[in-house]
């Protein structure tokens, strides 16, 4: 019989199939993280490029709208107040203006404060179409116009001097002291004087023996005598005071000691008619007074139709001479230039406005030495009034002479005073500040400026992005 044999296979030849499929199962798995991963990452690529060219784009926005204020273009595109871009670099920045509170779209209107820029930027895509999530800034900027700018206190006494009699005089809403003694003694010493607003000193300050009311802060750098009425509302520093302890005649806290805050420096204002431009840019017209010119009649004064006008009365070596009871009446903003204004003998000196239009004057006697110190001359001379002397509303006015300042009996101002030898406030005056400043200087920092001949965007408040344009 022939036997036949047969090899036996084993079952497991087929679990060798196992690790290679988990293996390429493995693969496909990674290969599947691999490929998420790159698509992803392209993704997250792709939304990141289109963030940084959108805000690239709505700075760009802020930017050209920016310029556009400063060459005063704002109106002339196709939809005012709107800057747009596009292709490469697509915005559309609106410009807004800041009024009474509100923003309104629109450019800058006559003596607009501030001024909004809100931008709107894109991404752009090589067929240029726009794709991502836009981007918005808002960016607030001060607007600066010709003209000039209020700065300083309401009384600046370089010198020092002395009120009395009466006085009334509101500081309160002076920046800072409503009077600065930069190096002088102040003597507050007669009659119910009441000062409304912050005092700063570098000396002595003297309450004298009647009622004598500070309603502010006080802060002297060398001896405080209050007497036996003399009262400050409000805090005092000072090297000493006297009586010490001062009881209730002081409202708020003493601090006895070195006074770090002073009071800013002297500004040399000079005559330069270049300086005294209008809220448009256009310099104020001069006129010249001298001989019989010099003697003025009252009557209209200023420029035809609102033209701001300089007095230079320079040449009148007596200043501009009045008669008694005399008013002016201002048909425009006026400054006068005089070396002296002896104005103490004259009886009803009045300025007041030719209408209802709110009008400006200033009284200047020029420093002529630029040392940062008041220089008096000899051939120049005290602003010197007496006998209801009077700066009507709606007219504001600024005094600045490096001489003295003398009022005397009843007279009422509105507006600021500087001066730079001891002066003297007299027999029941009234003044109240009003912010004017002078052309081509910051008396707060006692520095010249640059004199600006066109309206432009000033400093930056702030810039932020923001969820969508308003």
């Amino acid at each position: 019989m022939l036997l036949t044999w047969k090899r036996t296979v084993s079952d497991d030849r087929g679990a060798v199939l196992i690790p290679v499929i988990a293996l390429v199962g493995v693969g496909l798995v990674v290969g599947g993280l691999l490929s998420s991963s790159v698509i992803g990452g392209l993704t997250f690529s792709s939304a990141t490029k289109a963030a940084v060219q959108s805000q690239a784009a709505a700075d760009a926005g802020v930017s050209a709208a920016r310029a556009g204020l400063y060459s005063g273009t704002c109106t002339a595109q196709p939809t005012a107040s709107t800057y747009t871009s596009t292709g490469t670099i697509t915005y559309s920045a609106v410009v807004q203006r800041y009024v009474n509170g509100l923003w309104q779209t629109g450019c800058p209107a006559m003596l607009t404060p501030q001024v909004r820029i809100v931008s709107t930027g894109w991404a752009v895509n090589t067929d240029g179409q726009t794709y991502g999530a836009p981007t918005s800034v808002e960016a607030i900027f001060n607007f600066e116009w010709p003209g000039v700018s209020p700065s300083g206190v309401a009384i600046y006494l370089y010198s020092g001097g002395v009120v009395q009699a009466n006085a009334s005089l509101d500081l309160s809403e002076s920046p800072g002291a409503g009077l600065e003694i930069k190096k002088g003694n102040f003597v507050c010493g007669k009659n119910n004087t009441v000062l409304n607003g912050n005092v700063l000193i570098v000396g002595n300050l003297d309450l004298g023996t009647n009622s004598c009311a500070i309603n502010g802060d006080a802060a002297v750098t060398g001896a405080v005598t209050l007497g036996s009425k003399g009262t400050i509302s409000g805090n005092l520093s000072a090297g000493s005071v006297s009586p010490n302890p001062p009881g209730k005649q002081v409202g708020g806290t003493v601090t006895l000691g070195p006074v770090v805050t002073a009071p800013a420096d002297w500004s040399d204002v000079s005559y330069t008619p270049s300086d005294w431009v209008d809220s448009s840019g256009n310099p104020y017209q001069v006129v010249t007074l001298s001989g019989s010119t010099c003697t003025r009649p009252g009557g209209w004064f200023g420029g035809f139709g609102g033209t701001a006008t300089i007095i230079n009365a320079l040449g009148c070596p007596d200043g501009i001479q009045v008669t008694n009871n005399t008013t002016f009446k201002l048909t425009s903003d006026v400054v006068i230039f005089a070396n002296v204004f002896d104005w103490g003998s004259i009886n009803q000196l009045n300025f007041a406005s030719a209408d209802t239009t709110e009008r400006r004057l200033w009284f200047i006697t020029p420093d002529n030495v630029a040392d940062g110190k008041p220089t008096c001359q000899s051939t120049q001379g005290a602003f010197s009034i007496n006998n209801s002397f009077q700066i009507k509303s709606p007219v504001d006015a600024m005094l600045y002479t490096p001489c003295a300042f003398n009022g005397n009996n009843g007279f009422t101002w509105r507006g600021q005073l500087y001066a730079g030898s001891y002066s003297s406030v007299m027999n029941n005056p009234t003044f109240t500040f009003v912010p004017m400043g002078i052309a081509g200087y910051d008396l707060g920092t006692g520095t010249s400026t640059p004199v600006l001949t066109t309206p432009q965007p000033g400093s930056l408040i702030s810039n932020r992005n923001v969820a969508s344009a308003p």
